[in-house]
């Protein structure tokens, strides 16, 4: 299956960014603090951090979607019969979908209107902060959407 092969490889390499990216934002954070506490701040820290602090945060909310880690109300779930928890889920799904095609539209409004502005101190885009949105989105869809046809098949196998 060269589709789950891609899949495999797209999750390695989306870890690994975000891994390295709050890495990176860490050591940028702390060396702020080290040079500031020796009276030589620097003026591009906060933008680039502020750039690679949102892209951490739409990585890592779709790996929380993929491995089921954002928060819920399992004691709902609990007391649920089992096709009725399909069914809530597929709702829920639907409504996060809604909500994602929202943010990619308007978050591609915002990457529009952000050209021409640049980073507090760096040469770098601000439009390269806000296409982590739109961007961030789109895999959320994505991966939704796969979370929808994998209970579709779930739900198939059992009627079957």
């Amino acid at each position: 299956m060269i589709i789950e092969k891609i899949r495999v490889g797209w999750i390695k390499i989306e870890e690994s960014l975000t891994s390295l990216l709050l890495l990176l934002l860490v050591g940028l954070v702390f060396m702020e603090v080290v040079v500031r506490a020796f009276g030589s701040p620097t003026t591009w820290s906060v933008g680039l951090a502020q750039l690679i602090f949102i892209w951490v945060i739409f990585l890592g909310a779709n790996q929380a979607l993929r491995n089921h880690s954002h928060v819920g109300v399992d004691a709902i779930n609990y007391f649920l019969k089992p096709k009725l928890r399909v069914v809530i889920e597929m709702i829920m799904n639907i409504l996060m979908i809604l909500f994602l095609i929202f943010l990619i539209q308007y978050g591609s409004d915002m990457v529009v209107s952000s050209t021409g502005r640049l980073i507090t101190g760096t040469p770098i885009p601000y439009w390269t902060v806000t296409l982590a949105i739109p961007t961030g989105s789109l895999l959320m869809l994505l991966t939704t959407l796969g979370q929808i046809f994998g209970k579709w098949k779930r739900l198939q196998s059992r009627v079957e």
